[in-house]
């Protein structure tokens, strides 16, 4: 699933994040009304307080946060970790699915692939249009492992539909700042 997709959209910087084996899980986008450094400075400026429904599901699933946090911040916080950005265009964040044994650097987070474990790796991305904006978010998973694929899958079943939530919501919000 992994070709077909990085070929539908213009080379990226989680490009290089992706191992061989790393596979899509999901990707939204919305178009902005707003030049790319507006939408990139509102996707990088949400804040939790802004988004009730991010808020309840983070208390749910026990992810540390406070609401007056911006995305940029929860996401440089542990077990996220900021793997490379390129202000305007993108930001990759990456965390071992299951919030255990995080890496507190890139080059530590590019290292700890071990079997057993499986490493989470999303992006926000801004692309320039003819009438403003496209941002994106892509959100891939690498296992490592046949028992971490197959535990993997029995999570996702749980938690994909609320991680497509928060995603959208995040884009929703970042697009109606860019645009405000």
């Amino acid at each position: 699933m992994s070709g077909p997709m990085k070929k539908q959209r213009p080379p990226s910087l989680i490009d290089g994040w992706l191992g061989p084996e790393a596979r899509l899980l999901e990707r939204h986008q919305s178009r902005v009304a707003a030049p790319p450094e507006r939408a990139y400075e509102a996707i990088r400026q949400v804040r939790l307080t802004e988004m009730l429904i991010v808020r309840a599901l983070f208390t749910l699933r026990r992810i540390p946060y406070s609401k007056e946090m911006t995305l940029r911040e929860f996401f440089g916080t542990p077990p996220f970790l900021i793997l490379e950005e390129e202000a305007p265009q993108e930001m990759v964040i990456g965390t071992p699915a299951g919030f255990k044994d995080y890496a507190s650097t890139p080059e530590e987070f590019r290292a700890s692939e071990r079997r057993g474990t499986t490493q989470a790796i999303a992006n926000f991305r801004v692309d320039a249009t003819e009438s403003g904006s496209l941002i994106s978010t892509e959100t891939w998973i690498e296992t490592f492992g046949r028992r971490a694929r197959w535990l993997f899958r029995i999570y996702w079943l749980i938690v994909g539909p609320f991680s497509a939530l928060i995603r959208r919501e995040f884009l929703r919000t970042a697009r109606k700042m860019a645009e405000g």
